[in-house]
């Protein structure tokens, strides 16, 4: 279930940041602050890692798992509907919740998998993360090809939500 989790939240974070830049251009914003909105999301990214390690020690891991991807992904979806500028001020939040989760899962790890097996363990986890950073961007490169950049965007939104159910498996 862990691993599951970490396929499609690496799945939801790598597609968001690979074409937020493109949406942010097809809202019309100027090419400067298109090319910023990468590292506004990652910037509040910084923030959510910390924030959700504390927030995880306080309500747990479940509970802040669920909320930071119900929140990923009424954030991106929000993405889509917001005008130019609006969009762009709630990208560093958005990126709070998107980055947040990402290290809430890495710490779960020593805390479902006996401690003999752990550097395995944290081996197949950073393995399943990096591949997923490499093939994702592809899939979702074709989808908007496809389609849209949009319809990229809006599938990583609503993939967020497949969270929910692994969460219940932990």
């Amino acid at each position: 279930a862990l691993c599951l989790l970490e396929v499609v939240d690496t799945s939801v974070r790598t597609g968001f940041l690979t074409f937020i830049a493109s949406l942010m251009l097809a809202k019309n914003l100027p090419a400067g602050w298109a090319a910023l909105s990468v590292p506004l999301v990652l910037i509040g990214g910084m923030a959510g890692k910390l924030a959700c390690g504390f927030l995880a020690e306080r309500i747990g891991i479940v509970r802040t798992v669920v909320l930071t991807e119900v929140g990923t992904g009424a954030g991106i979806l929000l993405m889509l509907v917001l005008p130019d500028v609006a969009a762009y001020l709630v990208l560093p939040f958005l990126g709070i919740a998107l980055n947040g989760t990402s290290s809430v899962l890495y710490a779960t790890i020593g805390d479902v998998i006996d401690k003999d097996r752990l550097p395995r363990a944290f081996g197949l986890f950073y393995t399943i993360n990096s591949v997923c950073g490499l093939i994702v961007p592809l899939v979702f490169g074709f989808i908007g090809d496809a389609f849209s950049v949009s319809a990229s965007i809006a599938i990583c939104g609503l993939l967020a939500f497949a969270t929910l159910p692994l969460c219940l498996m932990l």
